[in-house]
């Protein structure tokens, strides 16, 4: 029998992890992450579910979980799928449950401006929510299409659920897009990356005696802990190469 719907849904933590709810259209299913789950509602409904369709979906969640955790900077988890199959007021469900566990940090700090009649002329909130949303829908699908892009998300990943290496991480992220493009100089052309910004990464990184860093061995007259400060830098613009890498797939 062929039911009426059929649904994927997986359920993450922090419920928090997405500000609102993020809703996309792909090619064989409609996607909505909202409130601690994600459900993905296949467009032609069918049971059982093709293992190529399941796939297809599980690809493209990670891809959205992982560059959300590129825009947030936090851990997450995420478990499933669990599968229903609506039919004529019936629900069946087949459970195969996944997960990956990875603390949330950071925070948001938000700023509402009005004009002299009351009428909001500013939300950083509503801004920020919309260029997220859009940043998610233009690169998630691209994860699937792309080895390179995976690697540079989980790397990224990776600084976070290995803080004592996280410049170890996101330098791998600097090396990537250089075997990527067959070297520094073609990967800063191709990605329009500034010299300066290319060899900021490699100071932190490799340079400076930082705790976090590559060459802890390097230097025989102490370390010391990355500043906040620096951490942010770093993370800023592997950041923002990564963006700029999923933009010319």
């Amino acid at each position: 029998m062929i039911p009426d719907r059929t649904e994927l849904e997986w359920i993450y933590e922090p419920v928090a992890f997405f500000e609102a709810p993020y809703e996309h259209e792909y090619a064989n299913f409609r996607l909505l992450v909202n409130d601690g789950k994600a459900v993905a509602s296949l467009t032609v409904p069918t049971d059982p579910v093709p293992t190529d369709v399941e796939k297809e979906i599980t690809t493209v969640l990670e891809g959205v979980f992982l560059i959300r955790q590129l825009q947030l900077h936090a851990n997450y988890k995420l478990e499933g799928p669990r599968i229903y199959q609506h039919s004529a007021g019936r629900k069946n469900v087949s459970i195969q449950l996944e997960g990956a566990s990875l603390a949330l940090t950071g925070g948001q700090v938000d700023l509402i401006v009005q004009d002299q009649a009351g009428n909001i002329v500013r939300d950083s909130r509503a801004e920020r929510i919309a260029q997220h949303n859009s940043t998610l829908s233009q690169l998630a699908s691209k994860v699937r299409q792309s080895i390179t892009l995976r690697s540079l998300l989980r790397s990224f990943s990776r600084s976070i659920a290995d803080p004592d290496d996280e410049l170890v991480h996101l330098y791998e992220i600097r090396d990537a897009l250089s075997r990527h493009y067959g070297g520094g100089q073609a990967a800063r052309n191709a990605l329009a990356i500034d010299r300066r910004e290319w060899q900021r990464m490699g100071i932190l990184a490799n340079v400076e005696p930082l705790e976090q860093s590559r060459h802890r061995g390097k230097h025989p007259q102490g370390r010391r802990r990355a500043t906040d400060a620096e951490l942010e830098e770093a993370r800023g613009l592997a950041r923002k190469w990564i963006i700029a890498f999923g933009q010319t797939l």
